[in-house]
C-alpha cells in the first residue's frame, strides 16, 4: 500500500461529503423542498415514485434561475444565501452551506429545469458526478423543478442498507409533515406512484396542524402563546388527557426551521409534571421566533440542531408558558368558536347507523339457568382477564396456597421454592400466544359492534394501518378504510369499543412498517402489540378463584418465564436464599 499523502479526486470527495447531508431518499426532498421554500415558492408540488428510491421530483413557483446560475447551482458551496462569515449570523434562509445539491447531483441522476421570468422558456441541465451531461430548453413556468433518479445508484454500499420501501417512504411523509406543518402559507401537495396523498390549501396554522396530522387531533390541542424580548413562542400543545407514551406528535420549529433539542423537550415534559405519569409524553407543534444572531444552525449539515445563547432563559420560557396555558385550560374549557354550528360538540368517532341481528331461534319459554349461572359469582369471573379462561380452565385447581400483594404480584409456592409472579407481565404472555395461535388459525372469532366506530388518521398513519389490514381482520377486526377514515364494524371479541382507539394508535405509535426490529415477523409484531394493549388494563384479580386460574395458563404457555419483551415474569426464592437472610 502506498503511504504517500495525496489529494483525493474531487468526486470521491463530493461522494464522502454526500453522506453528510443525504442519508436516504427523505434527505433529498428536505433539501429540494427547503430551496423552494427559500425560493418565496407559493406552491410546491412533491412527486415521489417508488417510496423514492426510483425517483423524488419537486417543483415549485418560485423565483427561478437564469442560465447562468443554473450552470453553477450544483457545484459544492454554491448559494445565493451567504455572502460573507457574518451572514451566518442573520440567517433567515433554510439553507445556507451550499452542499445539498450539490451532494443530490453526486449521488443521483439529476435534472434541474428554471425559469426567471414569464416568457414560458425554460432552460434545463442533466448533471451526474457533478457533471452537466446535456444542456438545453424546454416549455414551461416561472420557477424550478428538480427531478432526483436512482439514488445512490452510482454508491452501490449505500444503496443497499436502505430500508424497504414502506419505511423509507414514512421518512419521507415525515420529512414532508415538517416542512408543510412549518409554512401554512404555502399551498403543498405529495404524490407517490401518481396517487395523490396531501394536498394542503393555504390557511392558519390550526387548520394546516388538523389536515397534516388528521381531524380526530383538532379536540387535542389548546393554543399557546407568549412573546418576550428574548424569544417569541407559539404553537400548540396536546391536553393531558390525550398524551401516550408515544413522541410522533413532537415538532419543534426555530425561526420556521425544524429542530431536535433534548433540553428544550425536557422543558416541555416538566411542564405537565403533576399532570401525566413519567412515562407518558408530551404532544405539541410549537414555534419559537428569536433574533437569528442569538442562536447558530450551524452545527450539524442536516441542519437538525441548533444552539442558543440563553439556553436555560429559553427552559424557563418555555416551562412557564405551557404551565400557564395548562392551568388557562383547566380551569376554563377550551371552546372553539369558530365552529359553524353553535356549542358543537367534535368528535373523531363519528357514530353509524347501528347493524342488528335478529335471533330467529330465540323463545321465551327457554329455561334461563344458564343466565342465572353466568351470573353467579361462584362460577364466573367479572372483569377483564375473563375473556382468556375457557370451560377446561375454569376446573383447574392449584395444589399450592396462593395469595395478592399489592395489586401486582402473586406470591405461591412450588415444591422446592417460593414464587413471585407479575401479574401484567404472565397476562401479557398469556394474551400474546393466544393472539399468535389465533392468527395461525384458518378462521376466528369476531364480535359486531352495536354502532360502527369511526375515526379519523393522518395519511401516513392510514398507510400504517393498511399494512396490517390483513392480520387485524383475521383477529376479528372488520373495519374498511376511505381516504384518511377508518370505519370499524367488528372486533375481537376479547375486546371493549372503548379500547378501539387505543388499539390503532398503539399500533401506529410502534410504526408496524418497521416491526424488523422489534420482531421476527408482522404476525409476532402484531400479537405483542394487541397483547400489550390489553395487559396494561388489568388492574388487579378479584378473588381467590381468579389468581388459581392465571396461574394454571401461565404455567400452560410454552414460555412462562418471560414476557414478549424477554422480561422476568416469575421471580424464584429457594429456601436456601430465605435461610441466607437470617444468618
Amino acid at each position: 500500500m502506498d503511504s504517500s499523502i495525496k489529494k483525493l479526486p474531487v468526486d470521491v470527495v463530493n461522494k464522502i461529503a454526500a453522506g453528510e447531508v443525504i442519508q436516504r431518499p427523505s434527505s433529498i426532498l428536505k433539501e429540494l423542498v427547503e430551496n423552494s421554500i427559500d425560493s418565496g415558492a407559493k406552491k410546491i408540488d412533491v412527486f415521489i415514485t417508488d417510496y423514492g428510491k426510483t425517483e423524488i421530483q419537486v417543483s415549485d413557483d418560485g423565483s427561478g434561475m437564469n442560465l447562468k446560475n443554473l450552470r453553477i447551482c450544483f457545484l459544492n458551496h454554491s448559494t445565493s444565501k451567504l455572502n460573507s462569515f457574518d451572514d451566518l449570523f442573520a440567517l433567515k434562509s433554510k439553507g445556507f452551506r451550499g452542499e445539498a445539491l450539490s451532494s443530490i447531483c453526486s449521488i443521483s441522476k439529476t435534472k434541474i429545469s428554471s425559469c426567471d421570468n414569464n416568457k414560458g422558456i425554460r432552460n434545463f441541465v442533466q448533471v451526474e458526478n457533478n457533471d452537466i451531461s446535456k444542456q438545453s430548453e424546454e416549455v414551461g413556468a416561472r420557477g424550478t423543478t428538480v427531478i432526483s433518479r436512482n439514488i445512490f445508484y452510482n454508491v452501490p454500499a449505500r444503496r443497499k442498507f436502505l430500508k424497504s420501501d414502506k419505511i423509507e417512504f414514512k421518512h419521507i411523509m415525515n420529512e414532508f409533515i415538517r416542512l408543510s406543518l412549518s409554512h401554512p402559507e404555502i399551498v403543498f401537495t405529495l404524490r407517490n406512484n401518481n396517487q395523490l396523498l396531501y394536498n394542503l390549501k393555504k390557511g392558519n396554522q390550526k387548520k394546516r396542524i388538523v389536515e397534516v396530522l388528521g381531524k380526530s387531533v383538532e379536540k387535542k390541542i389548546i393554543p399557546i402563546e407568549e412573546k418576550t424580548n428574548l424569544v417569541k413562542i407559539r404553537g400548540y400543545i396536546f391536553k393531558p388527557e390525550y398524551l401516550n407514551k408515544s413522541r410522533n406528535n413532537q415538532f419543534l420549529f426555530i425561526n420556521n426551521r425544524y429542530v431536535k433539542s433534548s433540553y428544550l423537550n425536557h422543558a416541555i415534559s416538566m411542564s405537565y409534571d403533576g399532570l401525566v405519569d413519567k412515562e407518558i409524553k408530551p404532544s405539541y407543534v410549537l414555534f419559537l421566533d428569536s433574533d437569528p444572531s442569538k442562536i447558530d444552525v450551524n452545527v450539524h449539515p442536516s441542519k437538525t440542531e441548533v444552539k442558543f445563547d440563553d439556553e436555560n432563559i429559553i427552559y424557563a420560557i418555555i416551562m412557564s408558558t405551557i404551565k400557564h396555558s395548562l392551568g388557562k385550560y383547566n380551569i376554563i374549557p377550551n371552546i372553539d368558536f369558530s365552529n359553524d354550528i353553535n356549542l358543537s360538540i367534535h368528535s373523531d368517532m363519528r357514530v353509524s347507523p347501528p347493524l342488528m341481528d335478529i335471533d330467529y331461534n330465540f323463545s321465551p319459554f327457554k329455561t334461563n339457568d344458564t343466565i342465572k349461572s353466568s351470573n353467579s359469582s361462584e362460577t364466573s369471573i367479572k372483569n377483564e382477564s375473563s375473556s382468556i379462561f375457557n370451560n377446561n380452565d375454569l376446573e383447574l385447581i392449584n395444589e399450592y396456597p396462593v395469595f395478592d400483594f399489592s395489586n401486582k404480584f402473586l406470591i405461591t409456592k412450588s415444591k422446592t421454592d417460593l414464587l413471585v409472579i407479575d401479574i401484567k407481565r404472565a397476562y401479557y404472555r398469556i394474551y400474546y400466544e393466544q393472539f399468535l395461535n389465533e392468527i395461525n388459525n384458518k378462521k376466528n372469532l369476531s364480535q359486531r359492534l352495536l354502532y360502527p366506530i369511526e375515526i379519523s388518521f393522518s395519511p401516513s398513519d392510514i398507510l400504517i394501518i393498511k399494512s396490517v389490514k390483513n392480520i387485524l381482520s383475521h383477529l376479528g377486526f372488520i373495519f374498511s378504510i376511505q381516504k384518511n377514515n377508518v370505519n370499524i364494524k367488528s372486533i375481537h371479541p376479547i375486546f371493549d369499543f372503548r379500547e378501539v382507539e387505543s388499539i390503532f394508535n398503539d399500533i401506529i405509535e410502534k410504526n408496524s412498517l418497521d416491526f424488523e426490529e422489534l420482531s421476527p415477523s408482522l404476525n409476532d409484531h402484531i400479537a405483542k402489540l394487541l397483547a400489550n394493549s390489553k395487559s396494561k388494563k388489568i388492574l388487579k384479580l378479584k378473588n381467590k378463584k381468579e389468581q388459581d386460574l392465571l396461574l394454571n395458563k401461565i404455567f400452560n404457555c410454552k414460555e412462562p418465564n418471560l414476557c414478549p419483551q424477554n422480561k422476568k415474569i416469575i421471580f424464584k426464592l429457594s429456601i436456601e436464599k430465605i435461610n441466607s437472610k437470617f444468618n
